[in-house]
């Protein structure tokens, strides 16, 4: 059944669903049918025992006589395709006509209809016991069902011919429109066959934007875009990757160089060429760990190990390191975590996030200025502000500072890779809270919303 196709599956579907619909019809058709005109002939022998009796007490008053007013009875009497018999107390026949049941049988007749067998088929007879003037006699009619039998059999032949005759119509037709509806499919396959790497283009032509078939293809060409569209932000990855590696790479081959170019050197020389390649190591391994965690983090493979924590000993601890990175441009940071904030969640990433915004700030602060650290609980939230006292983020750019890769010019120190600020923002969005860009006038304030604990 799996390796037939859509269309045959759906056509035989169509038709054994239709064939079972129709053989269920015709059975009910068939057997409410017989029941109709059963009833219908039962009626019919009730209307005739009475228009007998009728007749018969007519004749009982001008002859007096049972059984001679039953045999004039039936020269007045004329009822088509039935049969009468007038029966005395005993049972004997006193008249009849249209012989078709015997005398025995006429005695087995009662009052509730039955059916009976003749010479000449079946008989569908019943009876009623009258009296009159002081006579008691049993009234008898019945009724061949020949008549019946051929309708039934004409109705079943027709139902057993016409059921495969509409089922192979059916079929036909169920195979043409299903042939129809799923031609658009078809027409969509050969198109996806045709798309090759170049995806910022290729999209699938919507027949009927309003069916289901319209519906599908909105939706690959959705995915096409997000598709294209990683695979630039994987590019664009890729090219501002390779560029951010070249500078420190260069530094270092050029500062190997220029010490090698001249058999001796001196101590001073040697210690600054290799402080040069230090530092320059130093970045080339925060780079690739950055790259490395962002890589992880499409590809969902880190995971948060969370365990009971307080956010403010982490401000601290950030805090009272970062310190000893600022007194050098006499830089203060400061915390501010008036009582104890419980939290569940990464520890490490949670002091990653806020290195790398202590980080940034310090790229970006003024000589003798103040970087502030501060914790606030709330109902239901915790909010966590990183702010100095720099030039700010101009509004053109404060929502391309979270881009991976774009830096602003430093005012202080080296200019970072552009990843810390893409990392600590997903760090906080994996919590499940966000990071953003306060408005301030004067320098920059990073605020972080995150659940508070229960």
């Amino acid at each position: 059944m799996t390796r037939l196709s859509i269309r045959a599956r759906l056509t035989l579907w169509y038709s054994v669903v239709l064939f079972v619909v129709l053989v269920v019809a015709g059975l009910l058709v068939i057997t409410v049918h017989g029941q109709i005109e059963l009833a219908r002939l039962d009626n019919e022998l009730a209307a005739a025992l009475q228009t007998v009796a009728g007749v018969l007490r007519t004749e009982i008053d001008e002859r007096m006589e049972l059984k001679q007013a039953a045999g004039d009875m039936f020269e007045e009497l004329n009822l088509a395709g039935l049969g009468v018999a007038v029966l005395d107390e005993g049972g004997a026949s006193l008249a009849a006509t249209n012989a078709g049941l015997s005398e025995a049988q006429l005695k087995d007749v009662g009052t509730r209809p039955a059916f009976f067998d003749g010479h000449d088929g079946r008989w569908r007879a019943r009876a009623t016991v009258a009296q009159y003037r002081g006579f008691t006699f049993r009234l008898a009619v019945w009724a061949s069902m020949q008549p019946l039998d051929r309708e039934d059999t004409t109705l079943r032949e027709a139902v057993l011919l016409g059921v495969p005759l509409a089922l192979v119509l059916a079929g036909m037709g169920g195979w043409v429109i299903t042939t129809r509806a799923l031609r658009p499919l078809a027409d969509m396959a050969l198109q996806a066959d045709a798309i090759d790497q170049g995806l910022k283009r290729a999209r699938l032509t919507v027949p009927n934007p309003t069916d289901e078939l319209g519906s599908v293809a909105k939706a690959f060409n959705a995915l096409l875009d997000r598709v294209a569209g990683a695979m630039g932000e994987q590019r664009a990855f890729m090219a501002d990757a390779s560029h951010q590696l070249r500078t420190p790479v260069s530094v270092v081959r050029t500062a190997a160089q220029v010490t090698l170019s001249r058999p001796n050197r001196t101590d001073d020389e040697y210690r600054e060429s290799l402080d040069i390649v230090s530092h320059q190591a130093q970045r080339l391994t925060r780079m690739v760990d950055d790259m490395f965690m962002l890589a992880m983090v499409d590809a969902d493979g880190r995971p948060l190990q969370r365990a009971a924590l307080y956010i403010n000993e982490i401000i601290d601890s950030v805090a009272r390191d970062a310190a000893l990175l600022g007194i050098e441009r006499e830089i203060t940071i400061t915390s501010a975590t008036p009582e104890d904030v419980p939290f569940t969640g990464d520890e490490h990433l949670i002091r990653q996030m806020l290195w790398n915004l202590v980080d940034n700030a310090l790229r970006y602060a003024p000589v003798h200025s103040t970087i502030a650290l501060a914790v606030e609980r709330r109902p239901g939230v915790v909010h966590i502000t990183v702010a100095d006292e720099g030039p700010g983020v101009a509004p053109a750019d404060r929502d391309r500072i979270f881009n991976r890769f774009v830096r602003l010019e430093s005012s202080g120190g080296t200019a970072g890779a552009g990843l810390g600020l893409p990392i600590a923002r997903w760090i906080a969005e994996a919590h499940g809270g966000q990071l953003a860009l306060d408005d301030e006038r004067h320098g920059c304030r990073f605020r972080i919303t995150l659940p508070a604990a229960d």
